[in-house]
């Protein structure tokens, strides 16, 4: 991966990192001290900042442009994930919809010169920003499942894999054009599958009562996303 991708990937994460929240959430994690994640990035960012010759008005304007293509992304994936006959071929019009707003934003801010360098790696990092949405969601559970700075660590990739597979599958099955109610059904139980295989990767890092905790937290958070539709 060529420094430049680098270099945006940690920029995206830092810059989501300080605005994380989410409701709180009692932990069932044994007591422990709790650390804050270990995402860094601030360094990452200063040299992307000198590489595109950011200003500091620039930098301002990109936090929230960022913050907005994870926020949707995650709202996207949920709204699909939460269906018993996902809508794949809805998710990926509102998928595309949400690249171009980013990319919109994102060009909108930069001047030419730098538009010529962001055209130069935008697509992977396209691919990437699961990345920094990975970050985002570590952040917002760390309180709740009391994670170690290393927990966080190794946590990410898993939760990031898995984030992107979810993207991919629904990619694939809506450049058919055609959605069968068979299709929607595999879809399901895909999107299903990628979830266990991420909770089996989470069984090796955290704790049984994190793990418990975990699956507490995102089942509420389904119940209170289904109580608002």
């Amino acid at each position: 991966m060529s420094k430049p991708i680098v270099t945006a990937l940690a920029f995206a994460a830092a810059l989501l990192v300080a605005s994380a929240s989410s409701p709180a959430v009692a932990a069932v994690a044994p007591a422990a001290t709790v650390a804050p994640p270990d995402l860094g990035g601030m360094d990452a960012a200063a040299s992307l900042r000198e590489w595109l010759k950011l200003s500091d008005d620039q930098v301002t304007k990109l936090k929230p442009v960022i913050e907005t293509r994870v926020t949707k992304m995650d709202a996207a994936l949920a709204t699909v994930e939460d269906a018993e006959k996902p809508d794949v071929l809805g998710f990926v019009a509102e998928y595309g919809k949400i690249r171009k707003e980013f990319d919109a934003g994102v060009t909108g801010i930069l001047t030419p010169d730098q538009n010529q360098q962001w055209g130069a790696f935008k697509t992977q990092l396209e691919k990437e920003m699961s990345d920094a949405a990975a970050h985002k969601q570590l952040t917002a559970l760390t309180p709740a499942l009391a994670l170690t700075a290393d927990q966080v660590t190794k946590l990410q990739p898993a939760m990031a894999t898995a984030m992107q597979g979810k993207i991919d599958l629904l990619q694939k099955l809506g450049d058919g054009g055609r959605i069968s109610m068979m299709d929607k059904v595999k879809a399901k139980k895909s999107m299903e599958g990628i979830n266990s295989t991420l909770e089996k990767s989470m069984a090796t890092i955290v704790s049984p009562d994190q793990l418990a905790t975990y699956k507490s937290v995102m089942a509420k958070k389904k119940e209170d996303r289904k109580a608002k539709s």
